[in-house]
């Protein structure tokens, strides 16, 4: 178990990774290599084994044409012979038996005559000299049991007039062997046949010329025109089945294609599943004399067992030198990147906090050194940033605390929610405001002065420090005018000159202001650019209110002075943009309509505000607040 982790780092290690990438480099440029070598040996031994099998062949070829040219040439010889004893035919049997003794290739010969050639001899007559028990016997071959007129070497020969190599047979009644027969007519002056001279050669002659050291496991055969195996090593098949019915019962069509090939007279190599001896090959060449076709079969594994045994040694020689290449490349890699180990490790120190850790020398002049150098500059960097960060943290720590300060500061300037202490008091109140920073520019602000309820709703236009700066002076405006001043276009047009003096930097206010007498119900107010405040009570409305100006954008703007009776029971709802234009995740606002929508008729102020803000944050979820939201409730109820 305590060796797992020390296997985990070498096999994590750099130096090991690096070696098993160039072996597997090496062995795939390796194997590509071999297979594409393999290949073409592979190409190279199918054409030699091809040269090597048609050369057997030809010269067995070659030998079994001599032999049968021989054959020919005897029989051509003796044709002389049989036109000179015509009117002998005792004589004819010498002729036949002189075949035989000068030729030992040939087991027999006939002088096969036309039907009543001779009268006094009958409907057959054809000397016939054969070998038997050593010996050269003759005798009359032709009679009832052996009607010779209809045996093919006669018939063919007779039809077409020439030489003729007949298809192998069993000579029953003859020779009573396998033979093939070489026919000849004998003509008379007239051009007709009158007999046909024959020579019997075994199919054992051609056995023994098949008889070639090709291989260990190897066999030959000849087939004739037809595809009828007149010699092969399986002694069943001769005469008695062709290629062609081999390859239906094996089921084996490609033997059909190489048969048709060989029996067309074609040569070449091709390569089957041989029944007997498995994935072989066949190479086959035609014997140009006879049309016969002959085909030596040998193992594909006998053919290629050169092959397999040097792969199988270069194979071996192959994985014990990747075994030495890949120790012989760790221990190399390993010693090149010692440095950057040691390196590592002086950089992990660096990594947990230690930035005054001391990193190693490094002498080599290569990429090491140079990492080296980026890492000490980086080091010394890091520490000044660190060192800078440490201030920015304490400074803008120091801001927080100052802008919490400012906050507590802003939000103390607001008044408190107003409830009425006695139930002679006739109107309920309540203000809120949230803001999205630290400080904000939104305000609200009431009192109460003879009788009358004075009230503002505001929006500095910008966020942060400046929109609070702005923000307090409008409320110190609005309390120093109000508190001496009834007019209520005169406080807004005063409030609005503050506003305007010295603002270079362009901030506006958009604001409203009111004030509802609490004894008639009678609210006058003023719009400078605010939204219109909604009424509810029965229903919701809104407040006819058409915006002037925003404070602070001209001195010499107008503002108009409204009234309106605010019923008994009902409530005047403020608000700022912030309440509007509140957005969730997907980017969209919380709207006017929304707002109508949940406005809803209540006898208490704060209860309506906490309905309302409770309503927003559903909507918006988890995204952020993006401006600051404040609003404020009134509701009259007059009494007596």
């Amino acid at each position: 178990m305590m060796k797992l982790p020390k296997l985990k780092r070498v096999r994590e290690s750099l130096a090991s990774r690096i070696s098993v990438w160039i072996v597997l480099c090496v062995v795939v440029i390796i194997t590509i290599a071999a297979v594409v070598g393999n290949n073409y040996l592979v190409k190279t031994i199918k054409l030699e084994e091809n040269v090597k099998a048609n050369g057997i062949l030809y010269i067995v070829g070659q030998r079994i044409d001599a032999g049968l040219i021989s054959v020919e040439i005897a029989v051509r010889n003796h044709l002389n012979d049989i036109k000179e004893n015509l009117d002998k035919p005792d004589v004819l049997y010498r002729i036949t038996q002189e075949m035989l003794e000068d030729n030992p290739s040939i087991v027999g010969s006939a002088i096969a005559f036309k039907p009543n050639y001779f009268p006094e001899q009958g409907r057959w007559f054809s000397p016939y000299s054969y070998r038997e028990d050593n010996a050269i016997r003759s005798k009359q071959l032709g009679n009832a049991d052996y009607d010779y007129f209809s045996m093919d070497w006669y018939q063919t020969t007779d039809s077409l007039k020439r030489n003729y190599w007949s298809e192998p047979y069993f000579d029953r009644g003859g020779g009573e062997m396998v033979m093939t027969t070489y026919s000849c007519p004998l003509m008379d002056e007239d051009g007709n046949v009158i007999a046909v001279f024959t020579a019997d050669i075994l199919l054992d002659y051609l056995s023994e010329l098949l008889n070639v050291n090709y291989y260990e496991h190897a066999n030959a055969f000849i087939i004739s025109h037809n595809g009828t195996f007149i010699s092969h090593p399986i002694k069943e098949l001769v005469l008695n089945q062709t290629i062609f019915s081999i390859a239906e019962q094996t089921g084996h069509p490609e033997l059909i294609e190489i048969g048709q090939e060989m029996i067309d007279g074609k040569s070449g190599m091709r390569e089957w599943n041989s029944p007997v001896l498995g994935d072989s090959f066949i190479f086959f060449v035609p014997s140009e004399h006879t049309g016969w076709s002959l085909a030596i079969v040998c193992q594909a594994a006998e053919l290629f067992k050169g092959v397999y045994n040097t792969a199988l040694f270069l194979g071996t020689v192959f994985i014990l030198m990747m075994l030495v290449l890949t120790y012989l490349l760790r221990r190399s890699v390993h010693r090149l990147i010692a440095p950057l180990t040691t390196f590592t490790q002086a950089v992990d120190e660096v990594a947990q906090g230690n930035l005054n850790a001391t990193l190693p020398e490094i002498h080599t002049k290569d990429e090491m050194q140079r990492l080296h150098h980026s890492f000490c500059t980086m080091q010394q960097s890091l520490m000044r940033q660190m060192e800078e960060l440490k201030q920015v943290n304490e400074a803008k720590g120091r801001i927080e605390g100052e802008l919490q300060v400012a906050k507590d500061i802003q939000l103390s300037m607001l008044p408190k929610a107003y409830l009425p202490s006695s139930n002679d008091n006739n109107f309920d109140i309540y203000g809120q405001l949230l803001p999205a920073r630290e400080v904000g520019g939104d305000l609200y602000d009431f009192f109460i002065s003879k009788n009358k309820l004075f009230f503002c709703v505001g929006d500095v236009s910008g966020k942060g420090v400046p929109a609070a700066l702005v923000m307090a002076m409008t409320l110190s405006h609005f309390r120093n005018v109000a508190c001496y001043e009834d007019d209520l276009e005169k406080i807004i047009k005063a409030i609005n000159k503050a506003s305007c003096d010295g603002n270079e930097s362009m901030m506006f206010i958009t604001y409203f202001m009111g004030v509802l007498d609490l004894s008639s119900g009678l609210l006058r107010y003023c719009n400078a650019g605010h939204h219109k405040p909604f009424i509810v009570g029965e229903g919701v409305t809104e407040l006819p209110a058409k915006p002037d100006l925003p404070l602070g954008v001209s001195e010499d703007a107008p503002y108009v002075v409204r009234e309106y009776a605010l019923p008994a029971g009902f409530t005047l709802f403020l608000y700022t943009d912030g309440l509007t234009e509140a957005m969730n995740a997907q980017r969209e606002q919380f709207g006017r309509q929304r707002l109508i929508n949940s406005l809803q008729s209540c006898n208490d102020c704060k209860q309506m505000i906490e309905h309302m803000t409770q309503t927003v944050h559903q909507f918006v979820g988890d995204a952020p607040q993006s401006d600051d939201l404040t609003m404020l409730a009134i509701r009259y109820s007059h009494v007596g």
